[in-house]
Parts: structure tokens; sequence; C-alpha cells
């Protein structure tokens, strides 16, 4: 089976499946719209080993809703670990009408890719070998028998030309806790390619996304669906530019954007830190055509944790600066040519090669390609993106030396891949010569660490210092408040002394007239008196010799006067002794005239 898929700068075409002409004639009944329920029935009361007589293969992938054909691609192999669709979701209301429709269509199950009936039968008895009690001996015998009636039967529909080892994927699909134990078989064989029936089972193995442990409880896929998220409005937004050009993606009421929006809404309600990010989706959307949604919401949440790439979509992004870091330390390391050139012209790692980090390349280079950087990452680790990366930097060496800044740039984000253009197994030959052997990235991401707590203690220690300044600045401004406050006061001083200073000049000035005016005064009346007497003696004279005669006059009048005072004096002494006398007799004449009465 082959797949085919092209791509242009940011979108990419329609997928489509074509299957083996040994099988393409084994069609004999219509696929049912919805995957059987898988029998939970203990597998010792199973029926044996399955017929394949009446399994058939198409390479038409009906629709869980109309059964129509499309052309998304479908791994092949159902999920070994779920049977039925996931029950479906509440209904959020939303502003925009796409929106809407979105969430009425989301009261249907989550999108399930309809697999071949073979398949189906297959992957639902595998499911029921990994719950099987494996410490019963009756147990063991009967899951080695079905097994082998599994690998039989994935054999017999492959592709005989298609040029993978189907029985290793046979023995891989159904015993993979004992396959997986010879990791270099595995990895060795992954690097050849997987076949396309086999990877999203695959995927989901390497990532152990069905463990029992990986989601916390009251997380799951169904639950998630049913609560809100802040960030409706951004993974709507973003939802027509992911993948746009792709058959599968391209609908906005397609089952791939629902699928899209579906895994990549809950995964914002599961990781509240991370919540929505840009480029999350591009991510999901290889998962999603090669599983169905719930099913890729598991492997995200691996891929995630266990894979690393949260660090890529937190809001501190500490696990893309961690590759970036890496990226430019294996440059200068392994590449110091280009490194050189790329520091002359003032470019860096995060100028280009985020979105190849963010997106594991489905950003920009076709999905074939994707699928198999996705193939080795789950089994090598996300390590294996910087191999790539590397590998598009050293093919493109000597044309990149030769580029300026802005053809160098866009060079960087557009044009790596076109030296490989039909040689995917090329750049995967390539990408895999590149040994980045894990004590060398730990310690280069411990020296990013050092760096990071460095820069963090620097940023610390700056923000400290800011804070220092900003205080010593207020205290500054303050102090030159109070300085201004006193400037302008000593200017008030000193021009009211300036003023003093003139009026007391003034002062002095008119001190001086004034003085000048009592010393002619003073000398004026020094000489005064003189003049007067000269101008008035003869007048004083007379008046002196007048005033002398008035006073010898006056002592005269006086000497008179003290005379009369003395007749005056002895006058009233008689005048008074004659009143007294006068007294005596009229008391003398009373009792005279009383004695005669009687």
């Amino acid at each position: 089976m082959s797949i085919s898929s092209t791509t242009s700068q940011g979108s990419f075409s329609a997928t489509t499946v074509t299957p083996a002409s040994s099988v393409a004639n084994s069609i004999h009944k219509e696929l049912p719209a919805v995957p059987p329920k898988i029998d939970t029935t203990p597998l010792s009361k199973k029926p044996g080993p399955i017929d394949t007589a009446f399994a058939t293969l198409t390479s038409s992938v009906s629709s869980p809703t109309n059964a129509t054909p499309t052309q998304r691609f479908v791994s092949g192999l159902w999920s070994p670990f779920k049977g039925n669709a996931s029950p479906k979701p509440h209904a959020i209301e939303r502003p925009s009408a796409n929106f809407a429709e979105r969430q009425r269509r989301q009261s249907r199950p989550p999108s399930v890719a309809v697999l071949p009936g073979f398949q189906e039968n297959l992957l639902a008895q595998m499911e029921q070998l990994n719950q099987a009690n494996v410490d019963d001996p009756k147990t063991r015998r009967v899951m080695m028998q079905k097994r082998k009636s599994i690998r039989k039967s994935i054999v017999q529909h492959a592709a005989p030309k298609d040029g993978f080892d189907w029985d290793y994927w046979a023995n891989v699909l159904t015993d993979f806790d004992r396959m997986g134990k010879n990791r270099f078989v595995l990895v060795q064989q992954i690097r050849r390619g997987v076949p396309p029936p086999v990877r999203g089972t695959l995927w989901q193995l390497l990532s152990e996304s069905h463990q029992a442990n990986i989601l916390a409880p009251g997380t799951r896929y169904v639950d998630l669906l049913k609560q809100p998220s802040p960030y409706d409005k951004m993974i709507q937004r973003d939802l027509p530019r992911t993948f746009p050009g792709h058959e599968y993606f391209k609908d906005p009421e397609g089952e791939g954007q629902e699928g899209l929006y579906n895994v990549v809404r809950a995964y914002s309600v599961y990781d509240g830190q991370v919540g929505y990010c840009q480029g999350l989706a591009f991510i999901v959307g290889p998962l999603l055509l090669n599983m169905a949604d719930e099913d890729a919401f598991l492997v995200l949440v691996q891929l995630m944790q266990t894979y690393g790439l949260r660090g890529h979509f937190t809001p501190s992004m500490e696990g893309l600066h961690l590759r970036l870091y890496q990226f430019d330390k294996l440059i200068a390391e392994f590449l110091p040519h280009i490194s050189g050139h790329l520091q002359r012209r003032g470019i860096d790692a995060t100028m280009y090669a985020s979105q190849w980090f963010m997106t594991l390349f489905a950003y920009k280079f076709p999905l074939d390609l994707v699928f198999r950087i996705y193939d080795l990452l789950f089994v090598e680790g996300v390590q294996v993106v910087l191999k790539f990366a590397l590998a598009l930097l050293k093919r493109n060496e000597k044309y990149l030396l030769q580029l300026d800044f802005e053809p160098l740039l866009d060079f960087l984000k557009n044009g790596l891949l076109d030296s490989y253009k039909g040689e995917d197994a090329l750049l995967i030959h390539d990408a895999m010569q590149w040994d980045l052997p894990k004590r060398r990235m730990a310690q280069l991401e411990k020296e990013h660490k050092q760096q990071v707590a460095k820069e963090e203690q620097d940023a610390r220690t700056i923000q400290t210092l800011q804070q220092e300044q900003v205080r010593l600045k207020q205290q500054v401004d303050e102090k030159q408040e109070i300085h201004d406050h006193m400037a302008r006061e000593q200017q008030e001083l000193r021009d009211q002394w300036q003023a003093s200073r003139m009026h007391l000049d003034r002062m002095k000035e008119d001190q001086i007239t004034l003085q000048t005016v009592v010393d002619t005064l003073q000398h004026e009346v020094e000489i005064l008196p003189l003049r007067i007497e000269e101008q008035h003696k003869a007048e004083f004279d007379g008046l002196f010799a007048e005033n002398s005669r008035l006073t010898n006059k006056n002592v005269h009048l006086e000497d008179q006067l003290a005379q009369l005072e003395a007749h005056l004096i002895d006058f009233k002494m008689r005048y008074a002794q004659n009143e007294n006398d006068c007294t005596q007799l009229s008391k003398r004449l009373y009792e005279l005239k009383k004695i005669i009465d009687q």
C-alpha cells in the first residue's frame, strides 16, 4: 500500500490511499458505518482464530455519518485499545455561526475512522489479548494461537510487493511487549519505513498512550469535551490556517476541522498552564490522519508529557528554548562554517527553526515525510527533529554560504527541502547518519539550564538593580525637587538681596545728601545766634532797658501791694472785732428786752 501527498508553502494537498491490486478485488460486502462493538468476553470463552474468508479490504474510508468516501488517509488498523466511538459531548454556545454549527455537529460522537472489516476484527481480538489473564497457562496457549492467527491474517492481506516486512510488523502488533524489547531491530525497521496501515497503531503502542495512569481521574476525553474552554475563539480562528490545502482539513464544516477543534480544545482544558498555543493543531493533524480523535488526544498527551513537547507550548516555552540552544550548539560543533555565516548575517535559530520544533515540520513538509518523522520520533525521541534540521543544513551548506541576510532567511524558512524533493528516503538516511549521544544532549541541557539559571539570576539582579534604580531615582527626583525649590528660594533671596543692596545704595546716597544738608543746617544753626544777636543788638538793648525799668516799677508796685495788703488785713481784723462787739451788744440787748418784758 502506498501513499501520495504533495505540499505547497503553508498548505497541504489531499492524501489518497492506493490499495494493492491483490486485495483491491476482494471486496464482497459494504462496510458498516460505525466500527462493530468489541466483545469483552473472557478470552478463554472466545472462539478460535478468526475466519478471514469473509474479510475485505477497501481503499475508500467511510464516514461515520454518511458512509461516503473521503480522501482522508487512515492508518488502516483500528486502535487495539478502543472499540466504540466516544459518547457525544454537550454542545457549548458560540458567538459565530460556524462555531455554532460545529457545536451542533459536536453532538455526534468524536470522529471515528472506519477501517476495513478484517482489521477491525483483528484489532478487536488484539484488545482481547491485551486484556487476557496471562498468568493462566490455558490463556497463554490461546493467546499464542490468536497471535499466530492475527499475524497470518495481516500477512495475507498485505500487498505482495510493497517492500514491507509484514511478518515483522504482524509480530509487533500482536506481541509488542516482546518485539519492543529488541529496540535495535525495531528502530532499524522503522527507519526503513512503517506500513501505513500499521502506523497509527504503532504510534499508540510506542507512546504507551493507553496506559491507565496517563490521565488523572475526571479528565477523560469525553469529559473534557463537555467543559468550557477560554480558548474557543482562538482555536476557531486558527482552524482554517491549519493544513488549508489538505482535502480533509480545508472544509470548515468537515470532520477534519471538527477533529482538530475537539482534540486541541480538549487539551486546552486538560492542561490549563499550556492552554492553547498556535502550532499545536499542526501536531494534532498528522495524528488525526492516522487514528480517531480520542486516540489522537491520548497520543498528544504523551507527546507533551513524555516526549517533552509540552515545554514548546508553555508560556515561557522553556522546552523550545532548550531545543534552539541545543540546535545552535550542534550547528557550531558540526557545521562551523554555517554557524559562522549565520552569526555574521545576524541570524539565529529562533528566526527560522522555531516552527520546525513547534510543528515537527508539519507546517512545511509533505505529510508523507511528516509521518516518517513521527515514526522516528516515537521510537527515538524528540532529538530526531534536531537530526532532520542538521541534515537539511548540511545538505544545503554550499548554497547557504552564498546567501545574504534576506535571501538566506527566506531560504532557511522555505527552501531547505527543495534539495530533497522526491527523495524522502535520502533525507531519512541523511538524518539518521547524525549521532547525537544522550550524554552530549544531556550535557547541552545541563549547560542550558545553567545558562537559564544564570540569566534568571542576572534578570533578578537586574530587576533588583532596576528597582533600586527606581527607588534612587525617586530619591534623586525628590532631592532634585527640594534642590530646585531651594534654588528658587535662593534666587528669590538673591533678587531680594540685590534689590535691598540697590535700595541701600540709594539710601546711602540719600544719607550723604541729608548729611550735607544737616551739616549745612548745623552750621547755619551755629552762626544763627551770632547773626541774630548782631541784627537785634540795639533792639535787645532797648528792650533790656525797658525790661529793667518795668522790673523796677514792678518791684515798686509789689511794695505798694504789700502795704495795701497789710492795711487790708488790719482793716479786716478791726472789722472782725467790730462784728464781735456788735454781736455782744446784740446779746445784751436781747437780754435786756427779755428782762423788760418780764
